[in-house]
């Protein structure tokens, strides 16, 4: 016997369901990853500061070195016009001449007069002096200084100097040819100094007469306590026989350069120096001709 299931069979579809909520499965930064970020962050930012502070130094000792030698080119500017000047007496009065030479502070230092406004007479403006010294007077900061005065008093005229030197040349016997050495086989100018601070010129400082002055004119190549003693001159010399003067300027930076460290021993005039130091300097050199005729 067959049974047939006339009964309604359920009907089995999938009933789809809908969550509620949904859900952002990202992942965040994890605490390695942001300590990493950091640390390279930091590498990033410490190079890029050096690079500055690298370029902010090497600008502050470029602007230090070309200050040095603006001051360096306006202070022999002065010199040489003025020396060249010393001694001008267009009315041949006699009042106007080269004064003192004599060394100041171990440094060189000059005096002399210019008839300015051609009167024959000595006006408050018309005596000049050259010399070193620590300014402002009232407030020395440790650094010398060149310093020239025309009866005002002394005026900064270039800061740092750490040598000035002159030498000078001289026609003793008024036959207007500078007075000679024999140098080997050639006639050299003489170029004396004062070593005795009398005001009188006593000593040549090209000892081994090769026409040079250098550091093999001093002894041991340092000279006596930084000076070079010369040969001494077969007579005295008076100031107003001078006919040239040669001029030697030494100047340093103000700040140092930890990047730079130069042995270097000069010659200035008469003395002889050896910096062993972080500062960078300047050496310039001149020969001024004294060319009025008030001087013969």
């Amino acid at each position: 016997m067959v049974y047939l299931n006339l009964l309604p069979q359920p009907n089995h579809k999938r009933i789809k369901t809908v969550p509620v909520f949904s859900y952002n499965r990202s992942k965040g930064f994890t605490l390695i990853e942001i300590l990493l970020a950091i640390a390279i962050s930091s590498v990033v930012m410490l190079a890029l500061y050096q690079t500055f502070n690298l370029q902010q130094k090497t600008y502050i000792v470029q602007d230090d070195v070309a200050s040095m030698q603006q001051s360096l080119r306006t202070a022999m500017l002065f010199l040489s016009s003025d020396i060249r000047m010393a001694g001008y007496d267009p009315l041949v009065s006699g009042n106007f001449a080269i004064l003192n030479i004599a060394p100041k502070n171990q440094n060189s230092s000059i005096q002399f007069q210019i008839d300015l406004n051609e009167n024959g007479m000595v006006d408050g403006n018309e005596t000049l002096q050259y010399s070193v010294a620590d300014l402002p007077i009232s407030k020395p900061d440790g650094s010398l200084d060149l310093a020239r005065n025309n009866g005002g008093g002394r005026q900064l005229l270039s800061e740092n100097i750490y040598k000035f030197g002159l030498a000078f040349a001289f026609d003793n016997d008024i036959d207007g040819e500078l007075d000679t050495y024999t140098a080997g086989s050639t006639q050299q100018i003489i170029w004396a100094v004062d070593s005795d601070e009398d005001n009188f010129l006593d000593t040549r400082l090209d000892t081994n007469s090769d026409g040079t002055i250098d550091i093999h004119d001093s002894p041991g190549l340092n000279g006596i306590n930084g000076i070079n003693t010369g040969v001494m001159l077969g007579s005295i010399v008076s100031v107003n026989k001078i006919r040239a003067v040669r001029v030697w300027l030494l100047v340093e930076t103000d700040r140092i350069d930890l990047n730079f460290n130069g042995t270097t021993t000069y010659v200035i005039g008469q003395y002889i120096v050896t910096l062993d130091n972080n500062k960078k300097r300047r050496l310039l050199t001149a020969t001024i001709k004294c060319r009025n005729p008030g001087l013969y």
